[in-house]
This record gives C-alpha cells, structure tokens and sequence, in this order.
C-alpha cells in the first residue's frame, strides 16, 4: 500500500503520476508518459480522472472476463460513447497496455477510442451555431426595415 504525504505525492517505488496514472520509479522527477513534473503537482489542483459509472464497470468486468470477445468491447465502447466516459474507457485499456505492452486487443481499442472521441470533436465542431449577421432572413428584415424607414420618411415628409 503506498503511503500519502500531504502534497499528495506517493513515496513507494509501486507510486503512480497523479495526472495519467502510469507507474513511476521512486527517482523520477517527471512522468514519463505525459511529461507532468512531480515536483510542481500540488494535490488541490488535480482534476479526478473520469470513472464509470455503474452500468460502465459491469462492462468493463465483462470485457475483461471474456478479453477475446470483440463484440464485448465494441459493446462497451459504444456504451462509454454514449455516456461521456471515452477518457474513463481509455484510462482502463492504457493501464492494460502498460501490464502488457504487447496486447493487440487493447492498442486496437486504444485507436478506436482515439478515432470515436476525434470524431465527437469534429460533430460537436460542425453544429458551430452560424452568426446571426450570416443568415438569409437576418439581412432580408435589414432590408425591408430600411425599405419602410425610407417609405415612411417620404410619407412623413409629404404630409407635414
């Protein structure tokens, strides 16, 4: 069990980087994975890493009793999609890679949570709200509102 100081740093060999979770020997300075300098990490300024929820951790305890079973992981990719929980379902398949680098299932599904949470991006960036001043019917109502401005100045002025 490792054992907590204050500032939130482990002092067992077994400790692991507070931002990306991967293993750290006691000596470094830096994680090796995302570059985080331990030093500078102070405890109250880490965001909780994602989780799972309920639903989410029985399938991830199906994916991994049945690890060969591709239906089970693209079942539970589809799930973590859905709800939001890509970055929870990448943390789990990175820490299945960094006990065994050569997985291919877990690097397979690596790239697909890459490809899925790149696509997420890209829809949530073409539904971009288009500019009011851009619309068809923004400039149809400027226009006509200066069309009766000036109608209604040429009858004010005719009747005064």
């Amino acid at each position: 069990m490792t054992e907590e100081r204050s500032t939130g740093e482990s002092t067992t060999a077994d400790a692991a980087c507070p931002k990306c979770g991967k293993k750290r020997p006691p000596d470094a300075e830096a994680c090796a994975r995302c570059g985080l300098v331990f030093s500078l990490w102070k405890l109250e300024s880490g965001v909780a890493p994602a989780s799972l929820d309920d639903r989410g951790a029985e399938l991830w305890k199906s994916v991994q009793e049945h690890w060969s079973d591709a239906v089970r992981h693209e079942e539970f990719l589809k799930y973590c999609l859905q709800t939001d929980t890509l970055a929870a379902a990448g943390r789990l398949y990175r820490e299945r890679l960094d006990e065994n680098p050569r997985d291919a299932i877990a690097a397979q599904m690596q790239g697909q949570i890459l490809a899925k949470a790149t696509l997420s991006l890209e829809i949530n960036k073409s539904h971009a709200p288009v500019a009011v001043t851009r619309s068809r019917w923004f400039w149809v109502v400027v226009l006509t509102a200066m069309a009766l401005g000036i109608a209604g100045g040429l009858f004010w002025r005719r009747f005064r």
